[in-house]
């Protein structure tokens, strides 16, 4: 009987990178193991026809839902998003800047979910002094808003959605045990514009090098 329990992921990007660097050097003869489902497979040497084994155990993907938070030269934060996987949330930064001349910071923030009051420890965000002290929100200019919650004095924030309406963003609370004084913030939250859909700018693109917090993980 197949063991479904954590079931391997062939599309995982990681193990597609893995068989084309195999492919490259070895022959690779590959099944399906009878019981996890798992890949199984044996890489023979092209020139000694050495061979190996290789019993893989299991996947994990970069997938959980972020954001990309921006703030302008005068702290307006915008929110861009649900980006799959924190790398793809920082890659979409150089997009939005060369886009957008006046964003001065971008970073990748994980979305609390809802549906879920409690936010732990580890969902809170650093930002720098100046930003938490001078943040500001943009219009409202989205059907899909976000609740971003910002401790000025400890200089972090974390960000809750989307959710569906202002309403709804308004009347959220979390679980306040050990909370923190903060401030609510509404967000729109803007659909990642496509990379075909900007235009380049050089210019832009040597500038975002001396941005801060930081553009680039």
């Amino acid at each position: 009987m197949l063991n479904t329990d954590n079931p391997f992921d062939v599309n995982n990007r990681a193990y597609q990178r893995f068989l084309t660097l195999t492919s490259d050097h070895f022959e690779v003869v590959g099944w399906d193991n009878a019981t996890t489902g798992r890949p199984t497979m044996i890489l023979i040497d092209l020139g000694s026809r050495d061979a190996v084994s290789l019993a893989l155990l299991d996947t994990a993907e970069d997938r959980r839902p972020q954001a990309l938070l921006a703030a302008t030269t005068t702290a307006a934060l915008s929110l861009h998003g649900p980006i799959p996987g924190r790398a793809a949330a920082a890659d979409y930064a150089l997009h939005l800047a060369m886009h957008d001349a006046d964003i001065a910071a971008t970073t990748p923030v994980a979305l609390h979910h809802p549906n879920q009051p409690h936010i732990s420890p580890d969902e809170w965000l650093s930002i720098p002094a100046e930003i938490a002290a001078a943040a500001r929100t943009s219009t409202l200019d989205s059907t899909a808003v976000a609740l971003v919650l910002l401790d000025h004095d400890r200089s972090q924030l974390t960000v809750v959605g989307p959710l569906a309406s202002i309403s709804q963003a308004e009347a959220w609370q979390p679980a306040a045990d050990g909370w923190p004084p903060v401030d609510r913030l509404l967000l729109a939250v803007q659909p990642p514009r496509t990379p075909d859909r900007i235009e380049p700018d050089p210019f832009r693109l040597r500038a975002t090098a001396r941005l801060v917090w930081p553009l680039l993980p």
